[in-house]
């Protein structure tokens, strides 16, 4: 669907959706849980582990849809924090990964990276509908709270009432110029502050009979201090490590609800005519995933805590908001694969292994470099590659200007494609002109186009194969494959009614969903409302 039919049928679809809902007022409040690297198949898989109040609530009492995946290709923490509540892919929202380089600028840059040294959503191309919301009505109040600054500035926009993050060098709740500083900062770093957890335990509460996963499998990576097996001991708060140790630990995902709460109340969110939205991102989740990886002991019990602390939350909406005047949104900025080392070694018919393993960027510079060493000669600089930002590779311009550009492009492509683990290698060029690469299938050509952006996109663009990964995180993400853009979709408030749905729906339809409740133009957007009862 191109950009400006989704623009027609999300201007029917919300005539539509607000037509049918008439007799019902906006919901007050809509609040939105990014759970960092939440694959979508979690809730199934681990419900055994959990009780019925928390997420099972979320699929008993609300809407759950069984499919829900990202249509872009750059399963990336900014990607997919960009898109959720703009209703747009990078391509339109130009944040095609946390970091990349724009030739208009011919900066490289984070993907909130503010011209100052500060951060905001300067680098959003897109409004979000928080955007839109506080541009109808300033009396209305978007708020963000996340351990990230990008999850937190990417879902609230440029127009944020209050945005905070937590500073993982200073230890303490924070925010930038680029928004008004909250009157209860200083209470929310005495209140909620991660001293409060030196020398906690992280225990084990899934019992045996369960049969959970194996503590320690291969490949895993170890807990700040070094042990890889429960119980984690948090670090004292005098340890250099203090504060990475209560990334890893269920104990910063407290701190983020905590947060989250204070922001409940200090701001009266719901308690107006004026309707608001909070945006939380709960990024333990990606902190435990990646170094312990989906299939570990380590993400069960998150899952479980999780659950407490999603039951919680239910309940104190309920009891400061009312269910009839709020809704909540459970989701994920993107999946992750399996650890290559551990998929690899599953017994196979016939004896065969998975094709799994990892590609490293020192790899991608050396062929690049080796390659067009032996073409044209060495380079000026250092380096044909300016920089490899997953996944763009952008040549140093020095080194490649005075060559013949179509010539370095596929001498470097032909040599990167001969790598055992890349499965994508393209161009910009290639894809401007909205071409498939030799071999890709449609469904795949749709995602690389929808996360294309015509000056931020790399000379080079690559994917690893399925299986593969970029880098030597134990557990990771970013690529087309469907278990990079699988995500969970669960919907709970007065408004919504009791439905479990396996209908193919996108994180971008939580945009014109919102919109369409609270009766915002938004703009054209890539996402449809979604098909709730």
């Amino acid at each position: 669907m191109t950009f400006f039919r989704s623009y027609l049928f999300f201007i029917a679809a919300a005539v539509l959706c607000c037509t049918d809902a008439s007799a019902q007022k906006p919901p007050r409040l809509v609040v939105v849980v990014s759970f960092d690297q939440y694959r979508g198949d979690y809730p199934t898989s681990f419900s055994r582990f959990v009780g019925s109040r928390g997420f099972a609530r979320m699929q008993k009492d609300g809407a759950t849809f069984s499919q829900c995946y990202y249509e872009h290709a750059s399963n990336l923490t900014g990607p997919g924090h960009a898109s959720l509540l703009t209703g747009c892919y990078p391509s339109h929202t130009g944040i095609v990964g946390n970091d990349f380089c724009d030739i208009r600028t011919d900066e490289c840059v984070y993907c909130v990276a503010d011209a100052d040294g500060a951060v905001s959503a300067t680098q959003l191309e897109m409004p979000t509908v928080g955007d839109k919301l506080r541009e109808r009505d300033p009396r209305s109040k978007v708020v963000g709270v996340s351990l990230k600054d990008r999850a937190a500035i990417l879902m609230c926009g440029k127009g944020a009432s209050t945005c905070v993050w937590f500073d993982d060098a200073s230890g303490t709740w924070t925010t930038s110029q680029a928004f008004p500083r909250p009157t209860w900062l200083t209470s929310l770093n005495k209140e909620v502050s991660c001293t409060t957890y030196s020398k906690r335990q992280w225990t084990m509460q899934i019992p045996a009979s369960l049969d959970p996963a194996y503590d320690s499998v291969r490949a895993e990576g170890a807990f700040a201090g070094g042990d890889n097996a429960f119980p984690h001991d948090v670090l004292p708060a005098t340890s250099k490590d203090f504060v990475a140790s209560v990334m890893l630990s269920p104990f910063s995902m407290d701190m983020v609800f905590d947060a989250a709460s204070m922001a409940l109340k200090k701001e009266r969110l719901g308690k107006d005519g004026s309707p608001d939205l909070l945006c939380v991102g709960v990024s333990t989740t990606d902190y435990v995933g990646h170094v312990f990886g989906p299939d570990s002991r380590e993400v069960q019990e998150l899952y479980v805590r999780a659950d407490k602390r999603i039951e919680r939350f239910i309940d104190e909406l309920d009891q400061r908001v009312g269910r009839a005047n709020y809704v909540l949104i459970i989701t994920s900025d993107h999946g992750v694969a399996p650890i290559p080392e551990v998929i690899r070694d599953l017994p196979q018919q016939q004896g065969a292994r998975i094709d799994a393993g990892r590609v490293m960027r020192k790899e991608i510079r050396a062929i690049v470099d080796s390659v067009l060493t032996l073409r044209f000669g060495p380079p000026r600089t250092s380096s044909y590659v300016r920089a490899i930002h997953a996944p763009s590779l952008y040549l140093n311009d020095t080194a490649v200007s005075a060559l013949n550009r179509a010539e370095v492009l596929a001498t470097s492509v032909g040599a990167l494609r001969k790598h055992p683990g890349l499965g994508i290698v393209t161009t910009r060029d290639t894809l401007a002109l909205g071409d498939c690469p030799d071999g890709t299938d449609e469904a795949t050509c749709r995602y690389l186009r929808n996360s294309f952006h015509a000056a931020r996109t790399g000379d080079i663009v690559l994917y690893p194969k399925r299986y593969w990964v970029f880098g030597t995180n134990t557990a990771t993400h970013g690529t087309p494959h469907d278990y990079d853009r699988y995500v969970p979709m669960m919907l709970l408030g007065g408004r919504i009614k009791p439905q479990r749905s396996k209908e193919m729906v996108a994180p971008v339809d939580i945009a014109p969903t919102i919109a369409a409740w609270f009766g915002l133009s938004i703009g054209p957007v890539d996402g449809s409302p979604l098909p709730l009862k």
